[in-house]
């Protein structure tokens, strides 16, 4: 699962007299290019919103609800979220950090089910994404944002495998020629019942799927 970040300043945010706080506007924008070179394109979300709502999280922690999203819909700038935090602890602690200018961001958690790549300019065109949850996140006031990544499952198919090997920077052609000599290593049961090629391969897959789920730091 991937993420990405934008500011409050896309939401209009208001308090009651319990503390509840009602949170409407962007969860994401189409068109822009944005700091990990993605562009989000026109009905990303569609199909994903008529399955279900994302969570709303604290944090990206699953275990920390602190409201629900009620609507979200597609229009011609974005996608739009609309909901309101939950009259609990966690809610008001959340209404309260908003309120105050301690959370500042919301981020999405998504899969790319459909993307296509410009290598010329370098960039990933989401064309459509599963998501997941939206998170009232906190990060530090400086010119980097920390970005991270939320680990996924490893690939279980092919198909799966060259996308995977696609986001961690290879070619196309790497990426499937790679995909067709590591998949089996990938899915091996026990190392003594695999070649030691395929041993290695593992190991370099093992190894490039920590690395690409470490956070990294990128230019806003």
């Amino acid at each position: 699962m991937e993420i990405k970040n934008i500011e409050l300043t896309e939401f209009e945010v208001k308090f009651s007299d319990t503390g509840v706080a009602t949170i409407e506007g962007y969860a994401s924008t189409f068109g822009n290019t944005d700091s990990q070179n993605d562009i989000v394109m026109p009905g990303a979300f569609k199909d994903s919103l008529v399955v279900r709502m994302p969570k709303m999280l604290y944090q990206h922690d699953p275990h920390r609800i602190p409201g629900i999203w009620e609507r979200g819909a597609e229009d011609s700038k974005g996608l739009i979220l609309a909901g309101k935090t939950l009259n609990t602890t966690l809610g008001r602690d959340v209404a309260e950090e908003v309120r105050s200018g301690a959370i500042t961001q919301m981020s999405i958690g998504y899969s790319p089910t459909k993307a296509s790549f410009d290598k010329g300019k370098g960039t990933r065109r989401l064309e459509q994404v599963k998501l997941y949850e939206t998170s009232l996140v906190t990060f530090p006031a400086n010119e980097q944002a920390i970005i991270t990544a939320v680990k996924a499952a490893m690939p279980q198919t092919l198909r799966e495998f060259e996308d995977f090997l696609r986001e961690a920077g290879f070619s196309r052609e790497d990426a499937t020629t790679v995909a067709l000599r590591g998949f089996k290593a990938l899915h091996q049961g026990e190392p003594d019942d695999i070649t030691p090629e395929e041993k290695e391969m593992r190991d370099i897959l093992d190894m490039l799927n920590t690395f690409n789920n470490k956070p990294i730091h990128t230019q806003r």
